[in-house]
């Protein structure tokens, strides 16, 4: 008899609602796939500022998806031989529309920006953001696919000094709901590995696309001869990889670094045509996938663990370093993150100050009126963040751009 992957309690709900769904994962697939803020993310940057031209948290989710099938179809091969049963593709589907689901305008510097305003009020985190969205009445997802999403398993504190950096957790208010789920779930669930690793190949390999197209080859070519070296990279490998032996070590970072600028940079550099480029993409994906192995765990199948072998993890750390490197540690990019900054604090002081129910955003009326209500500050702010989160970048320009023409005109 096939051992089951998953058990009564995955299907329950928060929300009791005494509803059954013939297939519950399948139920949250589709109510996060038509949600407003799952479409929303196709107006909120991957990477570059510029989400119709580039990688956008949407386009980002979809290949997660992709990436994240591949993996489960790999994996149930060895389910089968173990008799265990299969890993459930609409969950996987479920998990990947909703990984960033929680996350601001303007990707890591609006959450670094609204974390910033919020150190008195509970602070910010995207993936915080995220779960409290899916338990919500809107969302209402089962308890496996909630303990899939969950990345940190500590509370955001409700008050910081000014200046302390974000903190990865979930909302102190969420503690009822978090500890209840942490009751059932000893450990982290096979699902969270599969997309925490297809999550990881995507943006590495995205985020490398969209430099060369916004900084052109030649640019791209000098930036990775420049930073793209073992004397730039070994240190910062170290500090990571401190299991390793300082030879050891060495001799991965230098074979790995070749063997990067000759099989993903080069054929990505010259990929041309859509096809070839697609072609290109999934021979470097498939072979990170190829190279997983599970960790198996008979007396519960689902904490399982996904195995990568050390060569592909120091892999896609250094990959991710041409990123990091090249574009974000830029004075360019510095000055970028200022701008969005500025624009999140504006933002978030204009909602929080509104006194009228007359407003240059796109808001719901009852939205607007709800924001009014609210007299309690740590509770407004919260609600602000709500708000900001379900505006385009976009929006917040044209937020910006008005406010601005409104001072020129005083």
């Amino acid at each position: 008899m096939d051992k089951s992957m998953y058990k009564n309690f995955d299907y329950l709900r928060l929300i009791d609602n005494y509803k059954e769904y013939n297939n519950p994962f399948s139920h949250d697939f589709n109510i996060i796939f038509q949600s407003s803020p799952c479409q929303l993310l196709s107006e909120k940057m991957q990477l570059i500022p510029d989400p119709k031209h580039y990688n956008n948290r949407l386009s980002h989710s979809l290949d997660v998806c992709k990436i994240a099938c591949l993996i489960v179809d790999y994996l149930n091969v060895i389910m089968e031989k173990n008799h265990i049963k299969l890993i459930n593709k609409e969950l996987i589907k479920a998990i990947s529309f909703a990984h960033d689901i929680g996350h601001p305008p303007f990707g890591h510097t609006g959450e670094r920006s609204l974390d910033q305003i919020m150190l008195k009020s509970g602070g910010f985190e995207s993936n915080a953001q995220t779960i409290r969205l899916m338990i919500s009445d809107q969302f209402n997802v089962t308890f496996r696919t909630l303990i899939s999403l969950l990345k940190h398993k500590r509370i955001i504190p409700n008050v910081r000094k000014e200046g302390t950096e974000l903190i990865k957790g979930y909302y102190g208010y969420m503690s009822g709901d978090i500890e209840r789920l942490l009751s059932i779930y000893q450990e982290n669930v096979l699902e969270q590995y599969i997309i925490d690793m297809a999550d990881t190949i995507s943006y590495v390999i995205s985020d490398i696309k969209d430099l060369i197209v916004f900084l052109g080859k030649t640019r791209f070519i000098q930036l990775v001869n420049m930073y793209f070296t073992v004397d730039t990279l070994f240190e910062d490998s170290r500090h990571i990889f401190k299991h390793i032996g300082t030879k050891e070590l060495l001799y991965l970072v230098t074979d790995i670094i070749k063997d990067i600028n000759e099989n993903i940079l080069g054929p990505l550099l010259n990929s041309i045509e859509n096809k070839t480029k697609a072609r290109c993409e999934q021979s470097i994906i498939s072979k990170f996938v190829n190279n997983i192995s599970l960790k198996v765990n008979d007396i519960d199948p689902m904490y399982s663990e996904l195995e990568i072998p050390i060569q592909d993890q120091l892999k896609l750390f250094l990959l991710n370093q041409i990123t990091r490197k090249c574009f974000l540690e830029s004075e360019f990019n510095k000055g970028i993150d200022t701008k969005i900054d500025l624009r999140i604090n504006k933002t978030f002081e204009y909602l929080f100050s509104l006194n009228t129910d007359v407003t240059i955003l796109p808001l719901e009326q009852q939205n607007v009126q709800n924001l009014l209500s609210i007299t309690n500050d740590t509770n407004k702010a919260r609600y602000v963040c709500d708000l900001m989160c379900q505006l385009s970048e976009n929006q917040i320009l044209h937020l910006i751009s008005h406010l601005e023409e409104r001072i020129i005109l005083t």
